[in-house]
């Protein structure tokens, strides 16, 4: 096939994908995520206490600042502040792609760098978290791929500052990626730069609180302590055993100590590697899920797509897809609950197999191709 052809084949890909993001933006009526955004807005631009006078927010105060700017936009262009969240939203997976397409083809060269930004633009779980249900994970996952393609385009001290910069953003705006710092450790030198993308991204999170600091008690219950939804969710389950702690700081403990593990265990590996099984690590492992958790793995799958991702993008994307257009009075056989979670398990095992076979082979002399994932 021709380079024309295959370009022309991607930014139809692209556009069709466009489409069906705004047609699905343009009809969503909006919903408690959106309803608690609105609430939160509300209540910076009155000057309130975030953490005091709602339970609706359990992140940094960063999104809130960003929706209430989002609604004084929207007032002023007569846009609905849905749709003015969700262009925005819209805007962050396009920057995503074009990420991904940049450290795609700094990996694999042209061939794979268009299709590796399309898989994600296009990837249905992607389309449906941000494009429908105006989730802002995207935007933590925006900033994790920009400090791996900071990163590497120089591995010298200069760059310490500028991932350092982007992972702070990362976990400031949502902390799914609480974890990915400690991977960003740099393996040598002296500089004092080297443990900066590891140290400022904790601090900024916490000095964030700061000017909240009277309602530390609600920050601990509604920031620390926020699951998401439970119900013998993953490692929920082993709670049904009568002899194990009921105690939801039981799974929690569980959860970190996986966490650190894989952080330590995959620490030296290429980073959009390390920091996707992470990422699969901590969804075997989280002790609660909401839907939009399943966003957090999709880019940096999408640059080396294998079994697994395809796998957990059918599985998941057919759950969210039951669950956010309500299809489970009509497809009552379309996956569940559960899904994600297998799916999730086996994606990781998956990798750890390729990676497992990897290895056996550089053993054997006979090493995989540079910067590869396979």
């Amino acid at each position: 096939m021709s380079p024309r052809v295959l370009r022309s084949a991607w930014v139809g890909g692209f556009l069709a994908a466009l489409a069906i993001r705004l047609g699905f933006l343009l009809s969503f009526p909006g919903d408690f995520d959106t309803d608690s955004y609105e609430i939160v807005a509300g209540i910076l631009r009155h000057g309130g206490d975030l953490y005091a006078e709602t339970n609706r927010y359990n992140y940094s105060p960063a999104w809130g600042f960003v929706v209430a700017g989002v609604q004084i936009a929207a007032e002023k262009t007569g846009v609905r502040f849905v749709v003015a969240i969700g262009l925005l939203l819209l805007a962050v997976d396009a920057a995503t792609a074009l990420l991904v397409y940049r450290l795609a083809r700094r990996r694999a060269g042209d061939a794979r760098s268009a299709l590796a930004s399309l898989l994600f633009f296009a990837n249905p779980i992607s389309v449906l978290m941000s494009g429908y249900h105006c989730q802002f994970d995207n935007v933590s996952i925006l900033f994790l791929l920009l400090a791996i393609e900071i990163e590497g385009r120089d591995e010298g001290s200069a760059r310490a500052v500028p991932v350092a910069l982007s992972l702070s953003a990362s976990v400031l705006f949502k902390h799914a990626t609480w974890f990915h710092p400690l991977l960003f450790a740099r393996r040598q030198g002296r500089s004092a730069g080297r443990f900066l993308p590891v140290v400022l991204p904790y601090a900024v999170f916490l000095a964030s609180f700061l000017p909240y600091w009277r309602s530390w008690k609600s920050i601990g219950w509604n920031v620390f302590l926020h699951r998401g939804l439970t119900g013998y969710y993953g490692i929920e389950a082993i709670q049904l055993l009568s002899w194990m702690p009921q105690s939801g700081l039981f799974l929690t403990a569980i959860f970190v100590v996986a966490a650190l593990v894989a952080v330590i265990r995959f620490r030296r590996l290429e980073r959009v590697r390390a920091s996707l099984l992470l990422f699969l690590v901590i969804l075997v492992f989280l002790p609660g899920f909401q839907g939009q958790y399943c966003v957090w793995p999709l880019a940096l799958g999408a640059l080396a797509p294998s079994l697994g991702y395809l796998v957990y993008t059918v599985a998941s994307g057919s759950f969210l897809t039951n669950i956010v257009l309500a299809l489970y009075r009509t497809m009552p056989w379309l996956p569940g609950w559960y899904a994600p979670w297998w799916a999730a398990v086996f994606w990781l095992l998956w990798e750890l197999r390729a990676l497992s076979l990897e290895r056996a082979r550089e053993r054997s002399g006979l090493r995989s191709p540079a910067g590869t994932l396979r």
